[in-house]
């Protein structure tokens, strides 16, 4: 019967030992955006046919690209990146202090030969 009752002493202790520790949680989330404008949705992509969707088409649709180069026959590479950034903060008033991020990436890219799109593929990353 002692051992009992010590452990409920003991655990009447801890309880009695930590109310006055009580706290306050907070939470913070923070999103930020980068690249131009937002990520490409499948449906968009679904417009595009390989051999008769324009460069024009392409540039006025989704706007300037993020990067722009040619290889050495002359294919152009339009390269958009897009970026979400979130940014969990949990603070729990006086002890604990956690931070979370978290990033999603997209680039889509799109091969133009003689102003008509020959090719696009899409890379999604996460970290």
């Amino acid at each position: 019967m002692e051992k009992y009752a010590i452990r409920g002493l003991i655990c009447v202790t801890a309880v009695l030992g930590i109310l006055p520790l009580g706290g306050c949680l907070i939470y913070h989330r923070d999103v930020s955006y980068s690249g131009k404008g937002k990520p490409l949705s499948d449906s968009t992509l679904d417009q595009i046919e390989c051999g008769t969707t324009t460069k024009d088409w392409v540039l006025a649709t989704l706007g300037e690209p993020s990067y722009q180069s040619a290889t050495a026959n002359g294919t152009e590479i339009l390269e958009y990146r897009y970026g979400k950034k979130l940014d969990n903060d949990f603070v729990f008033i006086p002890f604990v202090f956690i931070n979370g991020e978290n990033e999603d990436k997209q680039t889509v890219y799109f091969e133009i030969s003689d102003g008509v799109v020959k090719n696009y593929w899409k890379e999604t990353s996460k970290s």
